[in-house]
């Protein structure tokens, strides 16, 4: 299989098994690189989202069971064995979900777009924290910065090698690169369904599909004279 106006084949051996190869080749066509920023930057928002929900559904359970866990305070030194684990967790499955969109949406170099999303991240937090912290009166705004999980101060940052801030950043650069390569992956697996018919298409509309681009390709008919209706 051949792309048009490129001198070199395809990887694939057929239709059904385009490869990250081709999907980088196809972007270089188009003049695009291998990271795509607004992937990223969509990864990112999924990710923030993900984890404050999962962090919110993980607090309430715990206040239910009786237990004491804030996973948005991030006071990492107060953070034992078990909440250290939950936070990790959290990260992970929060980050996985926005690696996933990033590496989707870019449809190449899934890795390179899912570890953007961790690298943003991180950015957005550190750039906005240091802005609101320089400014009065923002107690709200930055509790709203610290229920995504990541360290907004200094002294925050200082704290964070501990057990729960090392596992939260693992957590969250482990997630973005899987989800990231998982999300490239779908192309793939596009391509291959399509290649065997898994959709199980509608014969009657491929049939009614195919008729009227045959009626489309038609001139338009005089009664009368049986000619072409623009021939007055």
């Amino acid at each position: 299989m051949v792309i048009v106006g490129w001198e070199e084949p395809m990887t694939g051996s057929g239709p059904g098994n385009e490869s990250p190869r081709d999907r980088k080749r196809l972007a270089r066509q188009a003049g695009l690189g291998r990271l795509s920023f607004i992937s990223a930057l969509a990864g990112v928002l999924v990710a923030y989202g993900a984890f404050a929900l999962l962090a919110a559904l993980v607090g309430a359970v715990a206040v239910t069971l009786g237990l004491d866990t804030e996973l948005a305070s991030n006071d990492w030194t107060t953070f034992g064995m078990g909440s250290a684990v939950t936070v990790t967790v959290v990260a992970f499955v929060a980050y996985l979900f926005g690696g996933y969109v990033a590496g989707r949406m870019a449809r190449r170099a899934g890795l390179v777009n899912g570890l953007a999303v961790f690298a943003l991240a991180v950015l957005l937090v550190v750039v906005v924290g240091a802005i609101v912290a320089s400014q009065t009166d923002t107690e709200a705004v930055q509790a709203n910065l610290r229920s995504l999980g990541l360290p907004i101060t200094a002294t925050e940052w200082a704290r964070i090698g501990t057990a729960a801030g090392i596992g939260t950043l693992v957590g969250m650069l482990v997630g973005a690169g899987i989800g990231g390569m998982v999300g490239e992956h779908w192309h793939s697996e596009l391509t291959r369904w399509a290649a065997v018919g898994r959709g199980s298409p509608n014969q009657a509309q491929d049939d009614g599909e195919r008729a009227g681009q045959a009626q489309e390709g038609q001139p338009e008919r005089d009664v009368e004279g049986d000619r072409p209706a623009g021939n007055w």
